[in-house]
């Protein structure tokens, strides 16, 4: 007998994976979930000690509807038909549990659409959110990539979420650094009907080589920008400076824009306040189409519902604060 582990509680194992820095695991070859355990006796015979004095409901898989069951401290999920490769991850003697790309599509059916991109980027970016679900972050090695999830994708067709999973990619970028790099990617990317400016997306964190004459006044030779349309030569910073949150967050800001003032990059920076006050982003989104010789007609401009709930639901920690 075998117990494999789902939805939440994979979703809750892997960031804690993360915040200690973990590298990923190896996939382990499941054929079969048969022999799954499905009711709370058989999960309480692994004495693990997650499964003791848990608060939270455990999510198991099971392979029908036959063997579904739930207490109030367990439910179990179906996944029927032929398991793709890549789907488990072996965490213990006969304990399983999902993979970052089982649990993008596993999720599909948990999240809107664009929490479910929010959630890929996670997993490809270098951030993984807290384990115990409070607020704040922690930066780690990355859980996979864009084309681990999108391979996988294609062989998980058919089972439930596969198709949002797939539609959600289309914004998956490799690379963040933090939820609040996701989040402006995505404002700023995302299409109109969904509360976006449309931009196309660009890369993350791509690692830029300096010039001779910059490397020699800096004494470093490569530079990291947020957002950067490396083709165009354009580059978005969020500056947290305004805040004064971090003093060492801040100097690094600092040392960056500087950096960047030797180079031919064009710097746009975005600080809280201007994300707040959404005619001061409109502002920033013109800078940004002007620069990208992209044209910003009215209807990338209209604060619509639309753009108003994709706001609230992107930086919810600025909007409540003002």
């Amino acid at each position: 007998m075998k117990l494999v582990l789902s939805h939440e509680t994979a979703l809750s194992h892997l960031r804690a994976h993360r915040e200690r820095g973990r590298d990923r695991l190896a996939p382990a070859r499941i054929r079969t979930l048969e022999d799954c355990a499905c009711s709370l006796r058989e999960i309480e015979t692994f004495s693990l000690p997650f499964l003791v004095d848990n608060e939270h409901t455990l999510h198991v898989l099971v392979p029908s509807l036959a063997k579904e069951q739930r207490s109030k401290t367990h439910t179990c999920h179906v996944l029927t038909g032929s398991i793709p490769s890549g789907a488990f991850w072996r965490i213990g003697n006969s304990v399983y549990v999902a993979s970052p790309e089982l649990l993008f599509v596993e999720m599909a059916s948990k999240l809107s659409l664009i929490e479910l991109v929010l959630f890929g980027l996670e997993l490809c970016g270098t951030y993984t959110l807290r384990s115990d679900g409070q607020i704040g972050f922690c930066n780690c090695p990355a859980a996979t990539t864009k084309q681990l999830l999108s391979s996988f994708v294609k062989r998980a067709k058919g089972m439930r979420g596969a198709a949002k999973a797939s539609q959600a990619l289309r914004w998956v970028v490799d690379g963040s650094n933090s939820p609040m790099e996701s989040s402006l990617m995505l404002y700023l990317c995302l299409p109109v009907r969904l509360g976006g400016y449309a931009f196309r997306l660009p890369d993350l964190n791509p690692t830029t080589q300096l010039g001779k004459k910059a490397s020699m006044v800096l004494d470093y030779e490569s530079i990291r920008c947020d957002l950067h349309w490396i083709k165009e030569r354009v580059a978005v910073e969020y500056n947290s400076t305004q805040e004064h949150l971090n003093p060492r967050a801040a100097a690094k800001d600092a040392r960056r824009a500087n950096t960047l003032g030797y180079t031919d990059i064009n710097l746009i920076t975005v600080t809280p306040h201007m994300i707040v006050d959404h005619t001061q982003f409109d502002g920033v989104a013109k800078q940004l189409g002007k620069a990208l010789g992209v044209r910003m007609d009215s209807r990338k401009l209209l604060y619509s519902k639309a753009r108003r709930e994709l706001r609230a639901l992107l930086f919810p920690w600025l909007i409540a604060r003002n």
